[in-house]
């Protein structure tokens, strides 16, 4: 319990000194290519937006955190549910109802579709990945045909 306490300080202390505006020299990653999906279909995934909406919360700047993604707060409540489950009652109850799990996954799943509605293809996080894998083999067969 000790290292899993220490990883999450780790990634706390990460997040608060990370500068969105200088990322690239620093870690020659993208935004873009964190994403495992964005990366090879170029759309967003439904959690898009989910690391600078943390990275905006814990520079207390609250309203970039929600317009990056609304539901930011979700994975750590799901978080704190599952570490709890056997010592609350009340994580225990909502770590058992399947109502709660399919509401919440249905939740995330409108959010998601509005976003995309709303934001894509050209406002951040929302936007298309044009140095995708799939983009990259369309254009190519397109060019062949």
């Amino acid at each position: 319990m000790k290292i899993l306490k220490f990883i999450l300080l780790a990634f706390l202390a990460l997040f608060i000194i990370y500068d969105s505006k200088n990322h690239i020299k620093y870690y020659n990653i993208e935004i873009g290519e964190l994403c495992l999906i964005k990366r090879t279909t170029g759309f967003p995934c439904p959690a898009c937006g989910m690391t600078r909406a943390h990275i905006e919360a814990l520079r207390l700047n609250f309203k970039k955190a929600f317009y990056y993604h609304p539901l930011f707060i979700l994975p750590a409540i799901i978080f704190a549910v599952i570490i709890l489950r056997n010592k609350s009652k009340i994580a225990n109850y909502i770590y058992n109802n399947n109502y709660i799990i399919f509401a919440v996954l249905f939740i995330f799943i409108a959010v998601y579709i509005v976003r995309f509605v709303l934001l894509f293809p050209d406002k951040e996080p929302f936007t298309y990945n044009y140095d995708s894998n799939l983009y990259i083999i369309l254009k190519f067969f397109k060019n062949i045909f």
